[in-house]
């Protein structure tokens, strides 16, 4: 099984809409999750018109209209698989905020950063998470962990979207340049 991932959009905020080589790496998957900071619905329709099944959480800088369509976290199933779904955002703590956000600035991958990731589900194989806008791809704890950066640019990384392959043996991802 093939699954299309795609975080942080921010459309139309930083982009107008979704770029054609996303659709074009989507047309051979089944499935697409996104990982929060959506912004607006249109593009969550704009994924369901081409892949049929999309799945997708709000980040922080999602709209009121796009947090009631959405949860903030899900655990979903493929292949005998489970897949935590969440965008990785904190909620604000006033000064640990500011301290989190120093330390992803340095390094968005800390240990402190990946232990909060994993803290959010329990007895899954897959966290598929967002908001550093920077890709990983690692296994920690028995989890594999897979952020497919961003399609916007950033200081930090190129444009990127994810593609997840389940099989017999487990779970791999790829990130791809768009």
């Amino acid at each position: 099984m093939k699954i299309g991932v795609i975080a942080d959009t921010h459309i139309p905020d930083l982009r107008r809409s979704l770029p054609a080589r996303v659709m074009e790496i989507f047309s051979t998957v089944e499935i697409v999750l996104h990982a929060g900071d959506i912004t607006s619905l249109d593009v969550l329709q704009q994924l369901q018109e081409s892949v049929s099944l999309t799945f997708a959480v709000y980040g922080e800088n999602d709209s009121h209209e796009v947090r009631t369509y959405l949860q903030e976290s899900q655990v979903l199933e493929f292949g005998g698989l489970r897949v935590g779904l969440v965008h990785g955002n904190r909620e604000p703590r006033g000064g640990f905020n500011d301290r989190v956000a120093r330390l992803l600035k340095r390094d968005p991958y800390n240990p402190e950063y990946i232990q909060f990731i994993l803290s959010r589900f329990s007895s899954v194989d897959a966290i598929v998470f967002g908001h550093t806008h920077i890709p990983y791809a690692k296994v920690h704890d028995g989890v594999f962990l897979f952020n497919p950066g961003s399609i916007n640019p950033s200081n930090n990384s190129e444009p990127s979207v994810g593609l997840l392959e389940i099989t017999s043996r487990g779970i791999r991802g790829r990130v791809l340049p768009i």
